[in-house]
C-alpha cells in the first residue's frame, strides 16, 4: 500500500464495493448463486437485460442474494478505512451494485454513514456515480475505486484511492492532469502463477497417471507412449476446467470450510470473471487435442465430462452416491487409457479400481466428518454427511480396501490377465503386499485424524507413498522384461 500524508482528516470518503471493498464482484456472485439455486431463471436474464442494466440488477437482486457476510473483503483497504473513521472521516458507499446489496454490505461492516446503489432505473456507474457523490457529499470528496470506469468520478472528486491494478490506473489518471491527487493505493497483481496453479489444481493432474496403467501392463510402451501422453494432457485440461466449475458452484460452502475457504475463488484471490473465461478455453484446448486420438477415446472423454459435471452440479450432495461416483471417475481414467493405446485390460482390473478408489473416497469423507465434529458442528458443508457418519464411512472404506485386494488377487490369476504372458509374473505378487500395506496405513492415519482432506494430495506429498508407487512400477517392468 502507498499513502500520501494528510495534515487533517478527510471530510468524507466515497467507497466502491465490487473489486474495491470486496475482493469479488457481487453481480457475478449473484449469477453464480442463481445458477446453483434457481437455474430456470437463467432464461429470463436476456429479457431483464433488454430493459437496461439497472432493471437487470434490480430483478436479479429481487430473486437472489449472495451471502454478503461471507464475501471476501479487502482487509488492507478495510483497515485503512477503519483508521480514517477513527480520525473522524465520514464513509459512504457508492456502488453500481443494486442498492439492496449496497445496504447489506454497509450493515455487514458497520462503518458507513450512507449506502447508495443502483436503483431500478439508474445504473450507478461512471457519470451517474459522479453525480450522486457530488449531490450527497459536494465537491472535494475522496473516491476509492478499482476501474477505469471510475475516471469520471475521480475527475469530479479530485482525490483518489486506487485499488487493484494501480499502475494502470495511475497511467490513466495522468491523462486527467494534475487535478487528481492519489491519496492511497492498494495493489493486487493481475496475474499470479501460484494462484492459477492452485485454482487449476495442477497437483491433481497426478490422478491422470491412471491413463498409463493399460500401457504399463500390456502395451508397447515406447510405441504407444505418445498417445498416452496426449490423453494425459486432455484429461488434465478437462480436470482443471471442471475444478473451476466446481469451485464456482461451491463458493458458498467453500467459504464455510476450514481449509477450502482459502481456495483462490473462495478467497477472492482470483476474480470470478477470469475463471469464467478460462473454463471454455480449457475445454476447447482439450477438444482440439482429442482430435488426434481415437473415436473411442473421445467417447470415454465425453463420458468423463458428463459424469464429473453431474457430480459438481448435484451428485456431490447425495449420500453414498457421491463416493461411488468419485470411484467411477478414477476408473473412467483407466478406461481412457485403454482407449488411447488400444490394449484390452482384464475387467478385474477395472473392478479393483472401483473398490480401491471407493475406499479412498471414504477416507476423504471420513476426514471431513471428523473435522466438523472437532468444530462442534453436525453437518459437513455442502455434503450429505454428518459428523457421526465417520464410523460407518470407516467401515465401508475398510471393507472396500480388502475387497480391492481380493479383486487384485483374482486379476493376477484370471484367465484374461495380461500378466500370463509376462516372462516373470511372480514379481507382480509383491504388489498385493504393497497395496495392502499402503491402504492400511492410510486408514490408520485417517482414524487418528492425521490425514489431509484429499488422500491424493497426501500421496503427492508423502515420500513413502511416492517410493511405494515407484516400486510398483519397477515390479511391473521386472515382471514384463525379466529374463527376456
Amino acid at each position: 500500500m502507498d499513502t500520501v500524508p494528510t495534515t487533517s482528516a478527510p471530510p468524507c470518503i466515497a467507497v466502491d464495493i465490487d473489486g474495491s471493498l470486496l475482493l469479488t464482484d457481487t453481480l457475478h456472485e449473484s449469477l453464480i448463486v442463481l445458477l446453483r439455486r434457481r437455474p430456470l431463471l437463467l432464461f429470463l436474464l436476456p429479457i431483464w437485460l433488454l430493459s437496461g442494466k439497472a432493471h437487470f440488477k434490480r430483478q436479479l437482486a429481487s430473486h437472489i442474494m449472495p451471502d454478503i457476510a461471507r464475501l471476501p473483503a479487502n482487509e488492507a483497504f478495510l483497515s485503512w478505512l477503519q483508521e480514517r473513521r477513527a480520525e473522524g472521516a465520514s464513509l459512504h458507499l457508492f456502488s453500481a451494485a443494486d442498492e439492496r446489496i449496497a445496504q447489506a454490505v454497509a450493515e455487514r461492516f458497520g462503518i458507513f454513514d450512507t449506502a447508495t446503489g443502483t436503483s431500478g432505473t439508474v445504473n450507478l456507474s461512471g457519470e451517474s456515480k459522479r453525480a450522486a457523490i457530488e449531490a450527497l457529499l459536494g465537491p472535494g470528496a475522496i473516491y476509492a475505486g478499482d476501474s477505469r470506469k471510475d475516471l469520471p468520478v475521480w475527475m469530479g472528486c479530485g482525490s483518489a484511492v486506487l485499488i487493484g491494478r494501480t499502475a494502470r490506473l495511475r497511467s490513466a489518471l495522468k491523462v486527467l492532469g494534475p487535478r487528481v491527487q492519489v491519496v492511497a493505493a492498494f495493489d493486487t497483481p493481475r496475474f499470479d502463477f501460484g494462484i492459477w496453479q492452485r485454482a487449476l489444481r495442477l497437483h491433481q493432474w497426478v490422478k491422470n497417471v491412471l491413463l498409463f496403467v493399460p500401457l504399463l501392463l500390456g502395451g508397447r510402451i515406447l510405441q504407444e507412449l505418445p498417445q498416452a501422453l496426449l490423453g494425459f494432457a486432455v484429461f488434465g485440461l478437462i480436470a482443471s476446467a471442471t475444478y473451476l466449475v466446481n469451485d464456482l458452484l461451491d463458493l458458498e460452502h467453500d467459504r464455510q470450510h476450514r481449509t477450502k475457504r482459502h481456495r483462490p475463488l473462495a478467497s477472492g484471490a482470483l476474480p470470478l470473471k477470469d475463471a469464467i473465461v478460462a473454463i471454455p478455453l480449457l475445454f476447447l484446448a482439450a477438444t482440439a487435442l482429442t482430435a488426434f486420438l481415437s473415436p473411442a477415446f473421445a467417447a470415454v472423454t465425453a463420458l468423463y465430462v458428463v459424469v464429473t459435471l453431474s457430480y459438481s452440479l448435484a451428485i456431490k450432495q447425495m449420500l453414498v452416491l457421491d463416493v461411488i461416483t468419485l470411484a467411477g471417475l478414477f476408473t473412467i481414467r483407466i478406461g481412457a487409457g485403454i482407449a488411447a493405446v488400444g490394449n484390452p485390460v482384464s475387467p478385474w482390473l477395472l473392478a479393483f479400481s472401483m473398490f480401491f478408489f471407493l475406499s479412498l473416497a471414504c477416507v476423504k469423507r471420513h476426514t471431513e466428518c471428523l473435522a466438523v465434529m472437532e468444530r462442534g458442528s453436525s453437518q459437513v458443508p455442502g455434503r450429505a454427511y454428518r459428523g457421526t457418519d465417520a464410523t460407518w464411512l470407516m467401515a465401508v472404506g475398510a471393507g472396500s480396501a480388502f475387497t480391492a485386494l481380493s479383486t487384485f488377487f483374482i486379476f493376477l490369476v484370471g484367465n484374461e490377465s495380461p500378466i500370463l504372458t509376462y516372462p516373470a509374473p511372480q514379481w507382480m505378487w509383491f504388489i498385493c503386499v504393497i497395496i495392502g500395506y499402503w491402504l492400511l496405513r492410510v486408514w490408520a492415519l485417517a482414524a487418528r485424524g492425521e490425514m489431509q482432506d484429499d488422500p491424493v494430495l497426501f500421496t503427492v506429498k508423502d515420500r513413502l507413498s511416492l517410493f511405494l508407487a515407484a516400486l510398483i512400477v519397477l515390479l511391473i517392468l521386472m515382471a514384463r522384461n525379466w529374463g527376456e
